[in-house]
């Protein structure tokens, strides 16, 4: 829902089972540098959450702006449920091609949505996809977070980093139980 803070949002946000991981993914563009970015944000079953963020300069890609990074962040979101173990992943996107190419209920025009839409394809075979489209810039917390780390990247070092194990990585936070409704 539009608006929602992170405490009317925490419910929510905690994936059904420790096999399935939650991500919200953006992605960013700077004309100035030529550069498109990507943030994502993980939530584990049991509250952890994690974050990274990288980016890249290639011509062809930087063509389609910000939407190459909305797409670099859903393919690391899948790399890394992949490489850690979850059997699903629900990916939380605020650009619908970031679905509707996978489904295919756009076409695929270019050579780099066709390439996402085939790897995203792909990889469903090995891992359950899901997705769920919020509301941009709604105040939704961990949407605007992976917003904030998306242009964060783009002053980052170059690049998109390897995708590593939960145990390499740092934990950012915690996500408390939600409080009983009466």
């Amino acid at each position: 829902m539009a608006g929602q803070s992170k405490k009317e949002d925490t419910e929510q946000i905690r994936p059904e089972n420790a096999q399935k991981l939650l991500a919200y993914v953006d992605g960013s563009y700077n004309h100035d540098l030529g550069k498109y970015a990507f943030g994502c944000v993980f939530i584990l079953a049991d509250g952890r959450v994690y974050t990274e963020g990288g980016n890249g300069s290639n011509p062809g890609s930087a063509a389609l702006r910000n939407v190459t990074g909305e797409m670099l962040g859903a393919m690391f979101a899948v790399r890394f449920a992949m490489v850690n173990g979850f059997r699903g992943i629900e990916i939380r996107y605020d650009y619908e091609g970031i679905e509707k190419w996978v489904t295919g209920a756009w076409k695929s025009r270019t050579d780099l949505t066709k390439k996402y839409a085939q790897a995203m394809r792909r990889w469903g075979e090995s891992i359950e996809i899901s997705f769920q489209k919020v509301v941009a810039h709604s105040k939704i917390y961990y949407n605007e977070m992976a917003d904030k780390l998306a242009r964060e990247a783009l002053n980052g070092s170059d690049g998109i980093p390897a995708v590593r194990r939960i145990e390499q990585m740092t934990c950012v936070g915690a996500e408390q139980e939600a409080a009983p409704t009466s």
